[in-house]
């Protein structure tokens, strides 16, 4: 009954709701798409969420009306931008509409959510290989290995090809070191660019052949291979000593300075290294002044617009180090690219942390899950795998 003061009556449907999305469900597992549409439609008048428009949109992709999906999987990620299923579909859409760069950016937020999806990474491989980024296609191959649970005819047939080509690349950096030993850096050019051909994600291969450009003072290619050394190893210093000095050499004072700025923290404890370095961020220091940041921030636009992650990560970061005011306008979209790039990292984390709870309850069963995930995630050699592995206990 209606209390005599109530100004409004709001009936409570969410019996009828949760039947009608029992129903919607059934008719879709029996592929009636059209039926499982209607009654998802009718339930707009009641109630929104990312997982109801993510229903609708699955309804409209298997009637191949991708427009209407296109439309309701974009609303859906409009409400969640998290661990939501749309993105798989949105870069499926893209794909199939050729445009490969939103496709791109839509699986790799997928993977920022579920890195061990062997089928997105390999998605990513290809379209990546169909741009020519070498880089960033060997990247997502070698996760695709990784994470591949289904040993098919075509997944040994990748594996073949990607350690043959790392063999081959491997085979010519050695030739290329000995060329080097001849002070025959001319051949040694050429034979490491052939190596990063056939091994773009190898640290080795990339960080010599940027160096040997810069002893040629060929620095605009010097750049290109250290930055890529640098997206593998961002902890190296002789990288990111060189790397100051190509864009020294370039009059790039900026990113001179942002550059030196990163070498930093990892020379605190040499002192002489770390006096040298203050000195060389404070000749920088008057080379810039408070809008220098705009030109960062337009080179990272247009890497992350070609899908070129680790480079635009770095002009981003360039922004911030040059002008504190836009780290509060950038830092989500900074947090997104490293969720791009290292989504294993919070994965790692929160399964660990999920792991050691059950653990200390003594529920081995459920710690078990967590920490094989960890194990599946992580390096052999890192210490969560070591942790993880110690922890598995037999129940």
């Amino acid at each position: 009954m209606v209390s005599s003061n109530s100004e409004y009556y709001f009936a409570d449907n969410s019996d009828m709701e949760s039947k009608k999305l029992d129903a919607a469900k059934e008719h879709y597992s029996t592929g009636n798409y059209e039926g499982a549409l209607k009654l998802y439609l009718s339930m707009l008048n009641s109630s929104i969420s990312y997982k109801l428009y993510h229903r609708i949109a699955k309804c409209y992709y298997k009637m191949n009306d991708l427009d209407s999906a296109l439309e309701f999987f974009e609303k859906s990620v409009g409400l969640e931008k998290i661990n939501n299923p749309s993105y798989t579909y949105l870069g499926n859409i893209y794909y199939r509409r050729k445009e490969i760069s939103s496709a791109i950016y839509n699986w790799v937020c997928a993977f920022a959510s579920h890195p061990e999806d062997e089928i997105i990474c390999l998605n990513l491989a290809t379209s990546y290989f169909s741009k020519n980024m070498r880089f960033q296609s060997v990247f997502y191959y070698e996760k695709y290995l990784k994470y591949a649970k289904n040993r098919t005819e075509s997944y040994y047939a990748i594996k073949k090809s990607i350690e043959d080509y790392k063999n081959i690349g491997l085979d010519f950096l050695e030739k290329a070191k000995y060329a080097i030993s001849r002070k025959d850096n001319k051949s040694a050019i050429n034979f490491l660019n052939f190596a990063v051909e056939n091994f773009p994600t190898s640290f080795d291969i990339n960080y010599l052949l940027g160096s040997i450009y810069l002893e040629e003072n060929d620095n605009m290619h010097a750049m290109i291979y250290l930055k890529q050394a640098y997206s593998i190893d961002s902890r190296s210093l002789d990288v990111i000593q060189k790397l100051a000095s190509v864009f020294i050499n370039l009059g790039d004072y900026t990113s001179a300075y942002c550059t030196m700025r990163r070498l930093l923290p990892l020379v605190i404890n040499n002192q002489s290294e770390y006096l040298n370095t203050l000195q060389v961020i404070k000749s920088l220091d008057t080379s810039f002044d408070e809008l220098s940041y705009l030109g960062h921030k337009t080179y990272g636009d247009e890497y992350f617009t070609e899908n070129n992650y680790h480079f635009a990560l770095l002009e981003y970061e360039n922004c911030m180090i040059l002008q504190e005011d836009i780290k509060e306008e950038l830092s989500d979209k900074v947090e997104q690219i490293k969720s791009f790039l290292n989504p294993e990292k919070a994965a790692i984390q929160s399964n660990l942390s999920a792991g050691n709870r059950a653990y200390l309850s003594g529920d081995y069963r459920t710690s078990n899950k967590y920490f094989s995930k960890v194990m599946q995630l992580s390096e052999d050699s890192s210490s969560e795998y070591k942790l993880a592995k110690s922890r598995i206990s037999n129940v």
